[in-house]
């Protein structure tokens, strides 16, 4: 037997094994695609940032309603490229346990557990006193016209109350001028508890020139929020809003409903356009104010170019993820092949 051959494999062996674990110990440090809870909440993230000749459509519940809650989302477009559901559920503590399911136009899109402090799913983001907000893909089962319902349903230990809903779609009408659009969600807990008093949350840079538009408009969703409570709203440090959260939506400067918490509502901030842009949320003396979403809309006058690849939509942890499975492959395959 030749013992130097045998001390060479081993030799390969040991140092596969500690590319491999080294490696391991890279993937296991890394953030998993899931929400969790948070106390003070997760910042709004942006989870696409595209452009489209079309537009985006966004609308909302009626605020807080008791179990099942029925929402009917009128004059959606055709030819939808993205659509989201957006639920809020409360929970009552942290501790408390329960469930959500919810049934869009006749498609059951599943019971999600919700577990408080202990809560795991990807698509739910946890906050404060057991605060949900929940997403839903749901392009498939959508359709254009007046006819699209969701009805919620929640049980368990938890409050159970649905603090409202959000239809967010992308869709596209070659009519239409370009969008460029950047859409960000999250569930920031704005507290006294902790004074945690403000937080900023920024936008990709712009594709287009900020010189070459026509309008911009920011929608801003609140899972909770006052009426009659001075929070404040500020893009590119210019204030746009006082009780930016006063629990109600405004459509045509006439309120559809108010005073019930949950908030929706946009503004035109076509003034304060910058090619980087930004909001800040202030609480000032609201006890709780939770922003949970935003969208920003910018029309161009010209068509945008966009660099490759054509959107960017992110996960907790995923790209990272990804590159570093790639990394772990490819160190593998090589040691194989040495």
């Amino acid at each position: 037997m030749n013992w130097n051959i045998v001390r060479e494999n081993a030799y390969h062996h040991v140092n596969e094994i500690g590319y491999i674990l080294t490696a391991t110990l890279l993937l296991s440090a890394l953030p998993v695609a899931s929400a969790q809870y948070a106390s003070d909440g997760f910042n709004l993230d942006t989870i696409r940032h595209d452009t489209v000749v079309g537009g985006v459509y966004v609308d909302g519940g009626h605020g807080v309603g008791t179990s099942p809650y029925t929402e009917i989302f009128e004059d959606v477009p055709s030819d939808l490229l993205f659509a989201r559901l957006y639920v809020g559920v409360k929970g009552g503590t942290k501790e408390a346990t329960g469930w959500v399911s919810a049934v869009f136009n006749g498609h059951d899109l599943g019971t999600i557990s919700l577990a408080g402090l202990n809560d795991t799913n990807p698509d739910v983001y946890c906050s404060g006193n057991g605060e949900y907000w929940i997403y839903y893909d749901v392009a498939e089962y959508a359709t254009g016209g007046n006819d699209n319902t969701v009805t919620i349903a929640t049980g368990g230990k938890i409050d159970g109350r649905v603090k409202g809903t959000t239809f967010l779609a992308i869709y596209s009408d070659s009519v239409e001028t370009s969008k460029e659009y950047w859409i960000c969600e999250g569930n920031i807990n704005l507290n006294y508890r902790t004074e945690y008093n403000s937080e900023t949350v920024s936008f990709e840079r712009m594709f287009g020139s900020s010189d070459d538009l026509k309008s911009a408009t920011l929608w801003t969703m609140y899972l909770s929020g006052n009426e009659g409570v001075n929070d404040t709203l500020s893009f590119n440090s210019h204030l746009i809003a006082e009780d930016a959260a006063d629990g109600g939506y405004t459509r045509g400067g006439a309120y559809v409903w108010r005073d019930l918490c949950f908030d929706l509502d946009s503004r035109d901030v076509t003034e304060y356009i910058q090619p980087q842009n930004n909001m800040t949320y202030d609480r000032k003396i609201d006890g709780y104010l939770q922003p949970v979403g935003a969208v920003l809309i910018v029309e161009h006058k010209e068509k945008v170019p966009v660099p490759s690849p054509r959107s960017t939509e992110s996960a907790p942890g995923f790209g990272s993820l990804l590159a570093s499975l790639t990394i772990l492959a490819s160190i593998i395959v090589a040691r194989r092949l040495s």
